[in-house]
């Protein structure tokens, strides 16, 4: 069964919880109770104060308590004592409404606590969507436009506050532009022609009922092309579920993709499978080309009768579920070579198969992406927490936002938090680079690199080393991008099965290492096997510990020569028995 939406109603009151657990019972609430919902259910109903928010201080804990919120109901006005309110000195009040006046002042407080509850709101989560319950009119009179016209997931319920059916709309049109935002994990298609024809085909088969077969290198995409998007467009109102067939044991795929009964093999348990879980909804099989061919058979069988039969069973029980595979590997030639079956990769659809461009050809998308990760990056969590810290030391306006500029820094200033800045040399060098990680490559380089500047300046503030005009700009180092450039990736090998063992050449520094590589049962025996002879090779020239951390891990100290003793002995290697035999 799929999850609804989840709203917390932050109101002193409870009008607003009223009418929403009346008219909007298509969602779930953020309570602070322990008992299972639906509240309108609830023996303990009459009287109960926990079926919502009635102050900031509520609010942060029903958001600890429920951190899938999606989006809020926010009061404005809150007829509570001075020592439930926050203060709302950090709030852009136009200066005829400011006042010192102690009853004066709490009038404010009361009348204006909703602007203040949802500045702290966006300290916690940039990426939530708030209604808050008045009217843009409202408040042009008190507050400064600026923080209110720069948040985009903010909207005025205005007069359909008490409209059920419009506050629906509401809130369904802010749950859209939140799954298409970065800071809450939103598909960044950028504006090349061909992400915009592929997001022209994923909306459209999307909505149909056939298999879809994305292709693609690794870290284009594929996975969240078909969380953020196909799932959405797909209409359906099941879970969204994913399963990595490279991380999972041979032995061990059938059993999680279509369950097991009592008894099916030694210690399996009764349980569903990844199939029966994502009934009514849409199931991403990643890395479909790893699939073992018995496995395949079996899947086929799925494809075409809509019926899966648990491991142990012989009765099979029937499933909705929308397929969509994804793979990096080349299938036809995986077909031609019998690692794949033809006929389930017919069944796949490929003939309407959507294939993710790697970025070196889309680079024409390349701003969009780093603007859109770097406000994924400073969204929420720690990270967001470091941004408020240093506009805290910097005395920036907050709620913080982020923006990227590239080449010289705009004249003007942000208008709410931090501009991060990429020189042209750095852009020069991005641009230049293969990018074999493809976007997922580029959103480690961009938030790594952000994170470190961050660092850098808040250390700076603190120390009041930093210029108070330019502490709204922080430079990203060009020295840190081609750090991360060099260092971030390794050309990945073409996708092959070596046919017979073959005897590479490995250069540590000016010496030279042939490996044998020997057939073995699993991978890791065969690795374990090349690593063996390295570690042999390297102490019969040496004949020492620290010489041999130096050539394998550049560091010759005392500690990294015993992690190299050791696995020297994990190995199975003996030094005793090593200097018998040279003494011989």
């Amino acid at each position: 069964m799929s999850t609804p939406p989840k709203l917390l109603v932050i109101d002193d009151g409870a009008r607003h919880i009223e009418l929403a657990h009346q008219f909007l019972r298509d969602y779930s609430y953020a309570t602070r109770c322990e008992l299972k919902g639906p509240c309108w259910e609830c023996p303990s109903r009459v009287g109960c104060k926990l079926t919502h928010a009635h102050d900031a201080e509520e609010a942060e804990a029903a958001l600890r308590k429920n951190p899938d919120v999606d989006v809020v109901l926010l009061d404005l006005r809150f007829a509570l004592p001075e020592s439930r309110l926050l203060p709302l000195s950090a709030l852009p009040l136009q200066a005829k409404k400011r006042t010192t006046q102690s009853a004066a002042r709490l009038l404010d407080m009361q009348r204006l606590q909703g602007l203040a509850i949802l500045a702290k709101l966006r300290r916690l989560r940039s990426d939530l969507p708030v209604v808050l319950m008045t009217s843009h009119e409202e408040l042009a009179a008190d507050v400064s436009a600026q923080i209110l016209s720069t948040d985009e997931l903010l909207t005025f319920a205005g007069a359909d506050s008490f409209d059920a059916r419009a506050l629906g709309l509401l809130i369904e049109k802010l749950l859209l532009l939140r799954r298409e935002t970065p800071e809450a994990g939103g598909y960044i298609f950028g504006q090349s022609a061909k992400m915009a024809q592929l997001r022209r085909e994923a909306q459209v088969l999307g909505k149909t009922a056939l298999p879809m077969l994305i292709l693609g290198e690794t870290g284009t995409g594929k996975s969240a092309l078909c969380e953020q998007v196909i799932h959405p467009s797909s209409g359906r109102k099941g879970p969204f579920v994913s399963v990595d067939l490279s991380a999972i044991p041979e032995t061990l795929v059938a059993a999680e993709l279509f369950g097991t009964a009592r008894g099916a093999f030694s210690g399996a348990q009764e349980r569903e499978g990844r199939f029966e879980r994502a009934s009514g909804g849409t199931l991403l099989l990643d890395e479909v080309g790893n699939l073992p061919l018995e496995v395949q058979r079996m899947l086929l069988l799925v494809l075409q009768e809509g019926r899966v039969t648990r491991l142990g069973e012989n009765v099979p029980r029937a499933v909705s579920v929308k397929v969509v595979a994804a793979t990096h590997v080349d299938l036809v030639q995986a077909v031609r070579k019998g690692r794949f079956r033809a006929d389930l990769y017919a069944r796949l659809n490929p003939a309407a198969s959507l294939t993710l461009p790697p970025l070196r050809e889309r680079f024409e998308d390349l701003e969009t992406l780093l603007r859109g990760f770097l406000r994924k990056t400073f969204g929420s969590g720690a990270n967001r927490q470091l941004l408020l810290e240093y506009c805290d030391a910097a005395e920036l306006k907050v709620p913080p936002q982020v923006e990227l500029s590239f080449g010289r820094p705009p004249q003007r200033a942000p208008q709410l938090g931090v501009r991060f800045l990429l020189s042209a040399v750095a852009m020069e060098a991005i641009r230049k680079h293969s990018f074999p990680g493809n976007i997922r490559e580029l959103e480690l380089l961009l938030s790594s690199a952000a994170l470190l500047a961050l660092a850098d300046a808040l250390h700076a503030a603190r120390s009041e080393r930093a210029v108070p005009s330019s502490a709204h700009t922080i430079p990203i180092p060009n020295q840190l991008v081609r750090r991360f450039l060099t260092g971030s990736w390794v050309e990945p090998e073409a996708d092959r099965i070596p046919e017979r063992a073959s005897t590479p050449t490995l250069a540590t520094h000016s010496q030279a290492l042939t490996i044998q590589l020997k057939p073995g049962r699993t991978l890791h025996e065969v690795a374990q096997d090349a690593e063996r002879q390295i570690y042999a090779q390297l102490y019969a020239q040496s004949g020492d510990f620290a010489q041999l951390a130096q050539q394998l891990l550049d560091d010759g100290d005392s500690a990294s020569a015993r992690r190299v003793q050791l696995r020297y002995n994990q190995l199975g290697l003996r030094v005793r028995r090593r200097r018998v035999r040279n003494k011989s």
